[in-house]
């Protein structure tokens, strides 16, 4: 292990309120020129699934019972990882105000939700773009066997002045291109309370999502739907249309879905996978482009 290397090791989930408040109480957070984000990974061994817990994002998500996971559920496993990681005394940007801008899925093959799951999360190093700093958040999630059966790369944002700050190069997910004119389509009443239920299914519990007063303490003028329940919404419309057990699934987070919202999905499924977009009710405001890609 690297001497510069910060780990966490969990023998069961951390508990998310104290990350909410560290959040809350960071009034700040930047690069100096020449700073990266230091190497941070958080790992927990053997994690059980809570059958209750599973029901709950299925119902608020869109998906049907299986005896295999949603393709997305194990980003809401990992998510109290994600935000120790993210509110760790080293990592030097403010939470409250990243942007995901990007998320890539690689289901290797399907996950039995009786299975124990080894969990590892990790951030390390940065790219200097127009807007800012962009990082990515990975997680992996491996069977007991040791197999790699899960990862996730999600392309945070943190927006700043730019200027060169020796960003490296790394590996980023290409985004995805919007779909020719789709052959199916269907619409969406996306309610005022999504932000909440989402939360209490999946513990994300972002004021930006939750109410129209907490959302303009942050600039928006109403609460906007979280961008992971807009892609496991389109997951759980496409995965019965998929074949295969193993895919990614890409999306760009394009403009926010203002609550309550009519919104449409169009996709086409193609040999490959599927393409598909989520637009308002009209067509003209693109929210999210996606697309699968069997392996």
């Amino acid at each position: 292990m690297a001497a510069h290397q910060t780990r966490l090791e969990y023998e069961s989930l951390p508990a998310v309120m104290p990350s909410y408040v560290r959040a809350a109480t960071t009034l700040s957070g930047s690069l100096s020129r020449g700073e990266t984000i230091p190497d941070i990974v958080a790992e927990l061994p053997d994690l059980a699934v809570r059958a209750d817990a599973l029901a709950q994002y299925r119902k608020v998500c869109g998906f049907s019972h299986s005896r295999h996971l949603p393709v997305t559920y194990p980003h809401v496993l990992a998510f109290p990882m994600h935000m120790a990681v993210l509110t760790h005394k080293r990592f030097p940007l403010k939470l409250l105000g990243l942007i995901h801008v990007r998320n890539e899925i690689t289901q290797h093959r399907a996950i039995a939700t009786d299975e124990k799951l080894h969990i590892e999360v990790r951030v390390d190093g940065h790219r200097d773009v127009a807007k800012g700093v962009e990082f990515d958040l990975v997680t992996r999630v491996r069977d007991r066997a040791g197999e790699l059966v899960w990862e996730e790369t999600g392309a945070m944002l943190s927006r700043q002045k730019s200027h060169d700050r020796g960003g490296r190069d790394q590996p980023r997910s290409k985004p995805p291109e919007p779909p020719a004119s789709p052959d199916v389509s269907e619409d969406w009443e996306v309610p005022a309370d999504i932000g909440r239920r989402y939360a209490r299914a999946a513990g994300d519990y972002n004021p930006i999502h939750l109410s129209a007063y907490s959302a303009k303490l942050f600039g928006f003028p109403r609460a906007i739907a979280t961008g992971m329940w807009t892609k496991a919404r389109a997951a759980a419309t496409l995965e019965p249309r998929l074949s295969g057990e193993a895919f990614t699934l890409g999306v760009a987070f394009k403009k926010p879905v203002f609550l309550p919202s009519r919104v449409r999905l169009g996709y086409n499924l193609t040999e490959q996978g599927a393409e598909f977009a989520l637009t308002d009710s009209k067509g003209d405001i693109v929210h999210l482009l996606g697309d699968v890609r069997y392996r």
